[in-house]
């Protein structure tokens, strides 16, 4: 019976270490910015939640990031969020100042981007056109391709 017991917690520690290198589901929401034009600068990220902000305001955005650029992509996974409607919008920032350079017409010389890869006729996107929804215990995934 000491046997059985001493084999009984053998098997039990062995289950438990196999249960632990087990990796955890990941959750929330990644993002993934494509079709850039070099490693110049960083990508500036912007997550509205709900339409506050959006899209020019980074200051209203639910997150924002500065995100390093490699193989001309750029990552970034936002966790902990409610569930809602969400949108991004992303900036190739290639000089570093913290804002869209554009051209005197008022055209971008920086690449830019919105979720769902929408673009505006007359400048960005609607809310409704960029907008996703997301639910907490999820993976949402979301590439963006950059327009220059």
């Amino acid at each position: 019976m000491r046997n059985f017991f001493i084999v009984f917690i053998i098997l039990l520690g062995s289950l438990t270490l196999i249960g632990a290198g087990k990796p955890v589901a990941e959750e929330g929401i990644r993002i993934t910015v494509t079709q850039l034009h070099n490693e110049k600068g960083h990508v500036l990220v912007s997550l509205f939640k709900d339409g506050t902000g959006y899209p020019d305001d980074a200051n209203k955005a639910f997150r924002k990031i500065k995100l390093d650029i490699s193989g001309k992509k750029a990552t970034v996974l936002f966790t902990g969020l409610p569930a809602g409607n969400y949108a991004v919008s992303i900036l190739h920032d290639e000089n570093d100042d913290q804002k869209m350079n554009k051209t005197a017409l008022g055209i971008p010389k920086e690449g830019y981007g919105f979720s769902n890869n929408v673009v505006g006729a007359f400048g960005p996107p609607s809310w409704s056109r960029a907008s996703f929804a997301h639910k907490p215990g999820v993976l949402t995934l979301r590439e963006i391709r950059a327009r220059y």
